[in-house]
């Protein structure tokens, strides 16, 4: 027999095999693992704070008792914050959380869920914003602080002292948020204008960092489209409100802006306006990072609804422009394929590797800046799995129906079909004393998605039942106890939402309802938001 239809034979089998074992009585019930990771979070989470009534979720607990963690927590490491993170609580690490929350509401009746969601959110915008400039306590450095009911989560020394402020994930829910604290998100989406863009000489440009404690907070150049687009989406919601011209003018320069930086030849937008890196021959060069112009222009599109005429067709020229340049790049995330292409040359398109320093690449350490995606766990400085991209390119195919975008996600997906976790996990560590590898919540829940959405797109069997096939793997090694909060990580047993525990349990909950309830699936419209 021909080896390759050999294979195939085997991997039809293998994928019957999966289905039939899912369906079994043993089957593990992922609507009612969701479910207990919900109610324990409501019922117990915030026991033991030093104030129980704060209705915030802690970001760390123990699994057992439901108290913040005594000692060092790794995995807060390894999600790049700071150990002070430990006693906060940040509403965006939470954001899929609320999603389950309001998604149980509407499948069971049970109002509570949707309630407890509704009262979190409104607490915080109502009680967590800086005064000085109006910039809310939350994102990727910093959050409140359940020890001390004040702004916190900044480490005391090093260059990060500061409080900073930057988006984590976008905020979906600003009409919600308008609805609850009109004034206070007004005074946010203005914060984010007057004081996280510069407008240093008439001419705009900003980091993703705010220095909330510094003497300006506003910096330059490292204005990541991906950034921009959260404020975009912002200040329409402000704009679609209040009619606020400043919210318009906002919207209007930073599209201009975005416009102007692309490419000549390619219409790529580099990473940052004044963000270089190093390529191999050592020459200080511009790059594009790819996921973060589609995350871009998925914001684009929601806002332009919202906008004049004029404004609204340049902001769908742009993301269109986006869509170009993003489905022109040589991508191939399916099966024995490169990955997709996260670093690229702005001028050709073309996959390029990228050193942080000088002195890294003269001393012949590895690129932090790695061309394709792949592996299982995501780091700072080298690789990221191919479902870093994947929620974006999601988004934005609901948005355009693009083919393009259909065919690389379909083509991951079954990457995903025979990927296995395990050997992973078995890999001996490349150097003495390295940590054995380990794999993150949000790695496997990201996964589901993926496979989630091939199924909704093709309707074909073998991605829900792989997608099955990982929630079952999920919840013998995330739930491996009974305890209804999920680990941190395969090798932590911690809770920790900076692990993304939120992801997977919504891409659980998916999942179920895509097998027993597909019509309620649609109602709910859960929303991959890691992007």
């Amino acid at each position: 027999m021909n080896p390759f239809r050999a294979s195939a034979c085997l991997h039809a089998f293998l994928l019957l095999s999966i289905t039939t074992l899912l369906r079994a009585e043993d089957a593990p019930d992922l609507t009612g693992i969701v479910r207990g990771y919900a109610d324990a979070m409501i019922e117990h989470s915030r026991t033991q704070l030093p104030d129980p009534q704060l209705p915030l979720f802690p970001i760390v607990l123990t699994r057992d008792k439901y108290q913040i963690p005594a000692g060092k927590v790794s995995n807060l490491y390894t999600a790049r914050v700071p150990q002070e993170f430990k006693n906060i609580a940040n509403i965006h690490h939470d954001l899929n959380l609320y999603q389950v929350f309001y998604a149980l509401s509407q499948i069971t009746g049970e109002k509570k869920y949707a309630a407890e969601a509704d009262r979190i959110i409104g607490w915080f915008l109502t009680h967590c914003q800086e005064p000085r400039y109006g910039f809310f306590g939350w994102g990727e450095h910093i959050g409140w602080d359940l020890t001390k009911n004040q702004l916190g989560g900044q480490p005391t020394s090093g260059p990060y002292q500061d409080q900073i402020h930057e988006f984590y994930r976008p905020w979906i829910y600003w009409q919600k948020s308008f609805d609850v604290a009109p004034e206070q998100s007004l005074r946010f989406a203005q914060a984010l204008w007057r004081h996280q863009i510069d407008h240093k000489d008439g001419k705009i440009s900003f980091s993703r960092h705010a220095m909330i404690t510094g003497k300006s907070p506003s910096r330059r150049g490292m204005d990541f489209p991906r950034h921009g687009g959260f404020y975009i989406a912002t200040w329409a919601a402000a704009y679609q409100r209040t009619k606020d011209p400043e919210m318009l003018q906002a919207m209007d320069e930073l599209v201009a802006f975005y416009k102007k930086s692309r490419d000549p030849k390619t219409g790529a937008i580099p990473h940052g306006s004044n963000d270089f890196a190093f390529d191999k021959e050592g020459h200080r060069v511009a790059y594009v990072y790819s996921q973060s112009p589609v995350s871009l222009a998925v914001d684009l599109e929601t806002s332009a609804a919202v906008v004049p005429e004029a404004l609204k067709q340049r902001m769908l020229a742009l993301a269109k422009s986006i869509d170009s340049f993003f489905l022109a790049m040589a991508h191939d995330p399916g099966p024995g394929g490169k990955g997709f292409i996260l670093f690229a040359d702005p001028k050709t398109l073309a996959a390029t590797e990228y050193w942080q320093t000088k002195e890294d690449l003269d001393l012949g350490l590895p690129p932090k800046r790695t061309p394709y995606t792949g592996g299982w766990r995501s780091a700072y400085s080298g690789q990221h799995p191919h479902t870093w991209v994947v929620p974006a390119l999601i988004a934005r195919y609901q948005q355009t129906q693009n083919e393009g975008y259909k065919k690389l996600l379909v083509a991951c997906a079954d990457n995903y079909l025979t990927a296995d976790p395990d050997a992973a996990l078995n890999e001996k560590p490349a150097n003495k004393g390295d940590r054995p590898y380990d794999i993150e919540a949000g790695s496997i829940g990201n996964a589901i998605v993926l496979l989630n959405a091939a199924y909704k797109l093709t309707q074909e069997e073998k991605y829900l039942a792989r997608a099955e096939w990982f929630a079952a793997w999920g919840v013998k090694k995330f739930w491996p106890d009974g305890k209804p909060l999920p680990r941190a990580s395969v090798r932590e047993n911690v809770y920790s939402a900076a692990s993304r525990s939120d992801t997977l349990a919504m891409a659980m909950l998916q999942t179920s309802l895509l097998r027993h309830q597909p019509e309620k699936e649609k109602e709910v419209s859960l929303i991959a938001t890691d992007r």
